[in-house]
């Protein structure tokens, strides 16, 4: 059975996703990495509590695949059920 462009690219992403585990993993402040839908395929999506310090170079691209990131702030845990107004 042959594999799709579609199923390639969330192919390459998920590897780049556990590269770029590891490459982040020094990095203060992650609060998630997961894969995002770009205009080209799909890319990784970084989370981050602030913005990084300008000394700290983040890399727009890992194994190929594109990186963005968000400043999303702190994430709190919430109880099962509650609801944010």
């Amino acid at each position: 059975m042959e594999t799709t462009t579609e199923e390639r690219d969330l192919n390459r992403a998920r590897a780049a996703k556990e590269q770029a585990k590891r490459l982040l993993s020094g990095v203060e402040g992650i609060t998630g990495i997961g894969l995002t839908r770009t205009a080209g395929g799909v890319g990784l999506r970084v989370n981050l509590r602030e913005s990084p310090s300008p000394g700290q170079p983040l890399p727009e691209e890992i194994a190929g695949v594109p990186v963005s990131y968000r400043v999303v702030g702190r994430i709190h845990k919430q109880r099962a059920g509650a609801v944010r107004g």
